[in-house]
């Protein structure tokens, strides 16, 4: 009786050592083709690697690891390695495309009041008529509106532009907008765990903590890296004087 209750201990011991060892998992991306490498990051083990350009991969993981598959092609997505993917020895994942914004092209007519023009200036689907889309980003509405205003070809604009004070207050609302894009941007390549666990950040305090991030002047070289690993080294050595800074 004794014996077969060591036995009993001795197996359980042994299933939980094995649990908590590292193995090699294989894996591939189902789809049918990948523009850029993406990027698998074990957020638990701060370790990561990117597919091979048939979509396969391996990585290094143990039971209860949080994997992140991130690429500017595909949506996020977050797996738990399970000890059902553990023993099964692959993975295999499907990403659902990253869908973009089309171009848009203006079409108005002047009434005569430039300032009433640019707030009333519509857009449309260049699809509808048929226009090739381009690559290009597609400009925000406070930058058509600055461009609007700032044309060399109708110096009337610009003068209204400068004397209204609207040419400034665009210019100061196209920074925003990029410094707000570049900051959520930078808070889709890492989940939220990373945040909550690993820096132990409020889930209210994530965005605060981008901005304050965002005031060093390589953040955006790093961000539009898109590569977590990079950037997860990156704010665990800000998160100490973040700290320091909202305690002040």
């Amino acid at each position: 009786m004794k014996n077969s209750f060591f036995i009993f201990i001795l197996l359980i011991f042994s299933t939980h050592c094995y649990s908590q060892e590292s193995v090699m998992l294989k894996g591939k991306i189902l789809t049918d083709s990948i523009e850029a490498p993406i990027h698998i990051i074990n957020i638990t083990a701060e370790k990561g690697t990117v597919t091979e350009a048939n979509g396969e991969f391996t990585v290094e993981v143990k039971d209860n690891d949080l994997l992140l598959f991130s690429s500017v092609q595909f949506q996020k997505k977050e797996i738990l390695v399970t000890p059902q993917i553990l023993s099964s020895g692959a993975l295999e994942i499907e990403l659902q495309e990253e869908l973009t914004e089309l171009d848009e092209v203006r079409l108005h007519q002047f009434s005569g009041n430039l300032g009433n023009d640019i707030e009333g200036i519509k857009t449309f689907d260049p699809r509808i008529i048929g226009f090739a889309l381009s690559d290009k980003e597609p400009l925000s509405i406070e930058e058509r509106k600055l461009a609007a205003i700032t044309s060399p070809n109708d110096p009337v604009g610009v003068l209204y532009g400068i004397i209204s004070g609207q040419k400034k207050m665009y210019e100061k609302a196209i920074e925003n907008s990029k410094l707000s894009a570049l900051v959520y941007k930078a808070r889709d390549l890492m989940p939220d765990e990373f945040y909550t666990e690993t820096l132990k950040l409020k889930e209210n305090k994530i965005v605060d903590f981008l901005y304050y991030c965002s005031r060093k002047p390589n953040f955006k070289e790093l961000v539009n890296k898109n590569d977590p690993l990079i950037l997860m080294e990156f704010v665990k050595e800000m998160i100490t004087e973040y700290n320091e800074f909202i305690q002040d």
